[in-house]
């Protein structure tokens, strides 16, 4: 990271970052504050690269965002059985305080938002803090500027921490750029060649696909990516969650930034294809990701492999979709092809365990 980072405007790619974790954290904590009986006592928001809180002009960084989003939801921080921690961590000394300065200024509930200050080195922060999330609803937000911090091991260890989401930040095109360094290489195995032969603009799919490789089979636990392009180079943010409504509500930050593929902020297909004029010949006109997964979705339910609406919903979402690339697809199959009476694709009510799945009957 540049000494003058924070002394400057934040630019377009850490505005998208920012944009999206402020989004995800306004969706994330009223799943657990209003919550009429909540199943966790504690909700903690984790910033382990906290920055000083704002950029030169006073645009708001992760640490404020957080802060202000909290107090979006005031009505529900007054509740007894509810507390609510901010831990804000940031190895440079100088950072710390002037973080310290800027959040003074703030004017929040301080009686029912505990903001609390580290200043230690990334794994070190990690540990003190990993104990204070047992037994809480917990999102981390690590914003690292390269790739060093989020190895194997440490994505590992953190994936096992129920009630825990994590949003962290990857410098992808660094994998790219020195794939045959071993310092590089070696952080989450990545092999030279397979990193080599992949497009710049797939790298990010690629780091991700790692982690995903690295979740223990049979283990609940999801990740998705969200590419970002900054001039040649690509980076991005990886997302993971044990729960699928996590997932579901990543996505939606995902797809309302994207509504081609839910994955970058630029044509990651490079198709360049306008849907409204296709080329004259059919083998010009790739498939859009959406296309194809709505194929697949159709062939799996006539083949009986999904069976009702929970098979489909855990399809959609492992496949990175929501509910509205699925019910066009439901409609056209129910025009005589197969018989689905009030379908959900909503994590809330597809598991709620009074529900019985609603079977699909091949007419």
């Amino acid at each position: 990271m540049s000494k003058d980072f924070f002394d400057k405007p934040f630019d377009e790619d850490t505005l998208i970052k920012l944009e999206m974790y402020g989004d995800y954290v306004r969706k994330w904590a009223p799943v657990f504050l209003a919550n009429r009986k909540p199943f966790v006592n504690t909700v903690n928001i984790m910033d382990f690269f906290s920055g000083v809180g704002c950029d030169s002009n006073g645009k708001p960084g992760s640490p404020i965002l957080a802060i202000n989003i909290l107090m979006e939801y005031e009505e529900y921080l007054k509740r007894e059985d509810i507390t609510v921690n901010v831990f804000l961590n940031d190895y440079n000394a100088d950072y710390c305080e002037r973080l310290k300065s800027n959040i003074d200024k703030l004017e929040f509930d301080k009686e029912n938002i505990n903001v609390e200050i580290l200043n230690e080195e990334f794994t070190h922060a990690y540990e003190v803090l990993k104990p204070r999330m047992k037994g809480s609803a917990n999102l981390l937000f690590l914003d690292q500027f390269g790739v060093k911090y989020v190895t194997r091991a440490f994505f590992q260890d953190l994936i096992k921490i129920p009630h825990t989401d994590s949003l962290f930040f990857i410098s992808s095109a660094t994998y790219k750029r020195f794939c045959r360094d071993e310092n590089i290489s070696e952080i989450i195995g990545l092999n030279p060649k397979d990193v080599q032969e992949i497009p710049s603009t797939h790298i990010h799919r690629l780091v991700t696909e790692t982690y995903d490789s690295f979740i223990p089979e049979g283990f609940n636990y999801g990740v998705a990516p969200f590419s970002i392009k900054k001039g040649a180079n690509v980076y991005g943010l990886i997302f993971g969650s044990s729960h699928p409504l996590g997932m579901e509500k990543f996505l939606e930050v995902c797809w309302d930034k994207d509504k081609r593929t839910g994955e970058a902020n630029f044509d990651i297909e490079g198709e360049g294809i306008n849907e409204q004029t296709p080329f004259l010949f059919e083998e010009m006109n790739t498939p859009s990701k959406i296309e194809v997964f709505q194929t697949e979705l159709k062939e799996k339910i006539l083949s009986g492999e999904i069976k009702n609406d929970r098979d489909i919903y855990f399809f959609m979402i492992n496949s990175g979709f929501l509910g509205q690339h699925v019910r066009p697809v439901i409609q056209e199959l129910k025009d005589g092809k197969i018989e689905l009476k009030h379908p959900s694709f909503k994590c809330k009510t597809v598991l709620d365990k009074k529900r019985e799945p609603k079977e699909i009957k091949i007419l």
